[in-house]
């Protein structure tokens, strides 16, 4: 059973995010402050940790550090809890390696779902282009290209999420599934093929999804500047990759 111990500074997020993974099978232990957390982590092996960024005045920077330096542990995962949005709050975490922040009061099922994707070891498969076909076709060789410089994008983008508004963690998720299927499905897409008109609608309506919800986040005011740049680099890149499907129905209509 995968061991999840959470790090809270309220009990009711402590209790609430306890008893939503553990009705997912997962075993659960809550500590109150930094100090705890080391002096538990010093006892046992959690699979993955989840702290509350309200406690950074509490020396949680060194503690993540001294938990870093358990040899067993070097590599555990952290995923972070804010109670607001914080760019400088948030660029901590992401240098100290927590790889995601998500709103405290917010749902579960988000963590929960990162969880699982860490754990079941989907995220490197996601993150992994190498298994990605090299073909004679330099169009579709581009669309991939824009395919992993995307979910590359929000990979990074994901420590951020709770800058984005009440509804901002569900739309990122949007964003996240439609890079995935798109890789997923360029990758069964024969040499070529682009001049298929019901493919490239198929394309559209994936990318188009990126596009719309990297739109309707930066309507959100508050954005930091790196969110800013990433949703912006997120928009360019499905520019192109329609301009390469409209060049596609240029050539199949020529």
């Amino acid at each position: 059973m995968n061991k999840v111990l959470i790090v809270a500074g309220e009990r009711q997020t402590g209790e609430r995010f306890q008893k939503a993974l553990g009705q997912e099978g997962f075993q659960t232990a809550v500590v109150w402050n930094p100090i705890q957390m080391v002096e538990f982590c010093r006892q046992h092996a959690p699979d993955i940790m989840i702290v509350d960024l309200d406690l950074a005045e509490l020396g949680l920077w060194s503690a993540v550090q001294a938990v870093r330096g358990i040899g067993t542990l070097a590599n555990v995962p952290f995923i972070g809890l804010a109670s607001t949005a914080n760019a400088q709050l948030f660029e901590k975490a992401k240098t100290a390696g927590f790889v995601s922040v998500f709103p405290t009061h917010e749902s579960a099922r988000p963590v929960i779902d990162l969880i699982q994707t860490r754990l079941t070891g989907g995220e490197d498969e996601v993150d992994d282009g190498d298994d990605d076909i090299v073909s004679r076709d330099p169009s579709l060789n581009r669309l991939r290209e824009l395919t992993r410089e995307i979910i590359k994008t929000t990979r990074d983008l994901k420590p951020r999420v709770s800058e984005y508004g009440e509804d901002g963690p569900e739309l990122f998720g949007y964003i996240e599934n439609a890079g995935v299927e798109i890789r997923k499905k360029l990758n069964t897409v024969p040499d070529f093929a682009l001049h298929d008109k019901e493919l490239r609608h198929d394309f559209r309506n994936m990318i188009g999804s990126v596009t719309g919800f990297a739109e309707l986040i930066m309507m959100e005011s508050g954005l930091s500047s790196e969110s800013i740049n990433g949703l912006t680099s997120l928009r360019h890149g499905s520019k192109e990759f329609v301009e390469i499907l409209d060049n596609q129905k240029a050539e199949a209509n020529a």
